[in-house]
């Protein structure tokens, strides 16, 4: 997923990728920018209804276990950890006996 582009800036039509997306926080957070504490904080705040940045297909969301983003259709939500987690970790987790909590 690191070459798709996966954000649209709605007001130069730019679009990124996840990593390109990651610069540009870094290069925010570096002068200033930005509040956002983390890059999670800053799609999550750019992604908002009054944000600046729409997803392009669809909803990604980050695996609260790998950290790392995948489509939200191919993900599931449970309610332990509190967030999202990829079909990888859910097999890995499983495997080693983790209860887990998914929500439909």
């Amino acid at each position: 997923m690191d070459d798709e582009k996966v954000l649209r800036d709605m007001e130069s039509g730019r679009e990124f990728t996840m990593e390109e997306f990651k610069a540009e926080y870094e290069e925010a957070k570096r002068n200033g920018n930005t509040e956002a504490e983390t890059f999670e904080d800053y799609v999550k705040v750019s992604t908002e209804k009054n944000g600046f940045c729409e997803w392009i297909d669809e909803i990604h969301q980050q695996c609260e276990w790998c950290k790392e983003w995948d489509l939200e259709s191919e993900m599931k939500e449970e309610a332990g950890f509190g967030g999202w987690l990829c079909r990888r970790c859910i097999l890995d987790l499983q495997s080693r006996g983790e209860t887990l909590y998914l929500k439909n």
